[in-house]
C-alpha cells in the first residue's frame, strides 16, 4: 500500500516529501542534541532541572516544526506566514537557553579540556539558536543571516568573556556559535531552495505543455479564418451587386445570386475539409506532433521507425494510438523520457510507447484506452498496456498481417 502510494506521486511531490521529511527529522533530533549535552557535562544540576531542559527542547523542537511547515507554505506562494507560532517559537528559545543557564550553571571551566557547566550552557544556547534560525530560512535573506551569525558570536563571546573566561576560551565559543549558526543555515537554507526550484521547474513544463496545445488551436484557428474570412469577403461584394441590380431590374441578379450559393457551399466544402483533416489522424503528423508537444513539456522524446509504407487505415488507427498515448504521458506521469517505436514484422505493424515517471497503476485503463481498444478491434488489432519494471509504462498496439499488407 505504502509502495504504490509512493509510485502515484509525481518526481517533485517525492522531492517535496523527501525534503520536508529530512527538515523535520532533523528538527526532531534536538531532544536527543539536549540529552547529549546534558551526559557530556562534569557539573550537572539537579535531575529536574535537566529534565526541564530537555522537556523545553523537545517542546521547541515540536514548535520548530509547525513554524517550518508554514514557512515553506509561505516560501512556495501556498500560504501565509505563521507569525503566531515564530512569536512561539521565539519565546520557547528563550527558555530552552534559560533552563540550560538553571541546569548547567555558566561558571568558567577550572581547567582546559573540562566540560564544565558553563560549556554545556554555550553548547545548549548554540544549539537552540541553529535550530530557530534553521527553521526561519525561508523568511531571512543570505545577508540578514550572515549579519546575524556574527552578532550572535560576538555576543557568545562577549558574554563569556565579561564572567571571568580566559579569552582564547571566549573567542573560540564565539566562533563555534557563528560557524554552528551558519551551518544550520546553509543545510535548511539550500533545502528550501532546492524545494523551490523544483516546483517552480514543474510549473514551467505545465506552462510550456498548455503552450503547445494553444499553438495548435491558433493554427487550426488561422486556417478557419483564411478560408472563412475571403470568401465571406466574396459573398458580402457579390451581395451588395445583386442587390443593386435587383433595385435596377437587371436580370444578372439572379446570376449574381446563384454565384453567392456556390461560393457559400465551396465556402462549407472548405471549412468540412479543414475540420476533417484536424479530426482525421495521420500516424506521420501525430508522431511529429508527439514529439513536439512531449519536448515541450520536458520529456526527451525519440522516434524510431519507418512510417510511409504504412497503408492508410493502419496509419489513421496507430495515429490514434499515437495521440492517446500522448495524452496519457502529459496527464498520468512525471515522464522525463520516452521512446515511439514504429516495427514491422511477418505481417504485423506495432507502435509502442515506453516512457517513465508512471504514476498511475497499470489497471487503471480510462475511456481514452477503452476507445483505442475499438478502433483496433475493427481491424483485428490488438492493445497492451503493462507497467514496467520501476515507474516505467509501456503502451503498444498491433495491427495484424492481413489490414497491414
Amino acid at each position: 500500500m505504502v509502495s504504490r502510494w509512493w509510485e502515484e506521486r509525481s518526481a517533485p511531490q517525492r522531492f517535496d516529501l523527501y525534503t520536508r521529511g529530512t527538515l523535520y527529522s532533523m528538527l526532531a533530533a534536538e531532544p536527543l542534541v539536549a540529552l547529549l549535552i546534558a551526559s557530556s557535562s562534569e557539573d550537572l544540576g539537579s535531575a529536574a532541572a535537566i529534565g526541564v531542559f530537555v522537556a523545553l527542547a523537545a517542546a521547541h523542537a515540536g514548535i520548530g516544526v509547525v513554524v517550518l511547515r508554514g514557512g515553506l507554505a509561505w516560501y512556495l506562494g501556498r500560504g501565509v506566514w505563521p507569525y503566531r507560532w515564530t512569536v512561539a517559537l521565539l519565546a520557547a528559545t528563550v527558555c530552552v537557553a534559560g533552563a540550560a543557564v538553571a541546569a548547567f550553571g555558566w561558571m568558567a571551566p577550572p581547567e582546559p579540556g573540562v566540560v564544565s557547566g558553563a560549556v554545556a550552557t554555550q553548547f545548549a544556547v548554540i544549539m537552540v539558536s541553529g535550530f530557530t534560525v534553521g527553521v526561519l530560512t525561508p523568511r531571512l535573506d543570505s545577508p540578514r543571516l550572515t549579519l546575524l551569525a556574527l552578532l550572535f558570536g560576538a555576543v557568545i563571546a562577549g558574554v563569556a568573556y565579561v564572567s571571568d573566561w580566559p579569552r582564547p576560551s571566549a573567542l573560540g565559543t564565539g566562533l563555534a556559535a557563528v560557524f554552528a549558526y551558519l551551518g544550520g543555515w546553509s543545510a535548511f537554507r539550500a533545502s528550501v531552495w532546492m524545494l523551490g526550484i523544483v516546483w517552480e521547474l514543474d510549473r514551467s513544463r505545465q506552462v510550456q505543455a498548455d503552450l503547445a496545445v494553444a499553438e495548435e488551436r491558433l493554427r487550426f484557428a488561422r486556417d478557419l479564418h483564411d478560408i472563412l474570412g475571403r470568401n465571406l469577403s466574396v459573398i458580402a461584394v457579390k451581395s451588395e451587386l445583386a442587390a443593386a441590380l435587383s433595385r435596377r431590374g437587371r436580370d444578372d441578379a439572379g446570376d449574381e445570386m446563384m454565384a453567392v450559393r456556390d461560393i457559400a457551399q465551396e465556402s462549407l466544402r472548405e471549412v468540412r475539409e479543414v475540420v476533417r483533416g484536424y479530426r482525421e489522424v495521420d500516424l506521420t503528423t501525430e508522431l511529429a506532433g508527439a514529439r513536439s508537444v512531449l519536448r515541450s513539456a520536458g520529456v526527451a522524446t525519440r522516434v524510431v521507425g519507418e512510417v510511409s509504407p504504412l497503408p492508410p487505415d493502419v496509419q489513421a488507427v496507430l495515429g490514434w494510438v499515437a495521440r492517446e498515448g500522448t495524452t496519457n504521458v502529459l496527464r498520468h506521469s512525471s515522464a522525463s523520457t520516452c521512446l515511439i517505436t514504429v516495427a514491422r514484422s511477418a505481417g504485423s505493424v506495432t507502435l509502442t510507447m515506453e516512457n517513465d515517471g508512471a504514476r498511475s497503476p497499470a489497471g487503471g485503463a480510462g475511456s481514452g484506452l477503452s476507445g483505442l481498444v475499438e478502433r483496433l478491434s475493427e481491424l483485428g488489432g490488438s492493445l497492451t498496456a503493462d507497467r514496467l519494471d520501476g515507474d516505467r509504462f509501456r503502451l503498444s498496439a498491433r495491427v495484424p498481417s492481413e489490414v497491414a499488407s
